[in-house]
């Protein structure tokens, strides 16, 4: 097992786990949720964390959890 000793930004999840499998560009995720591209942007290239409030926003975009994405924002903000 590869043990990774920092938690992932939660843009890299995004991007890799929700927008490639789902094959949604960042303009199209920017739709469903509601925003501007350039959030997106910035969440995925770890410029931007996931506020409480966009994590909810995701939830409903994605069907996800937005506890998971608070989570994974805090774990980075406490490394």
């Amino acid at each position: 097992m590869i043990a990774n000793p920092l938690p992932l930004h939660p843009g890299v999840v995004l991007k890799a786990i929700y927008m490639d499998q789902m094959e949604l560009s960042q303009t199209d995720l920017a739709k469903r949720c509601g925003c501007a591209p350039r959030k997106i942007n910035e969440i995925v290239n770890g410029k931007r964390g996931i506020s409480a409030s966009f994590a909810i926003t995701l939830e409903s975009a994605l069907g996800t959890t937005a506890e998971m994405w608070v989570r994974m924002q805090a774990e980075k903000n406490y490394r």
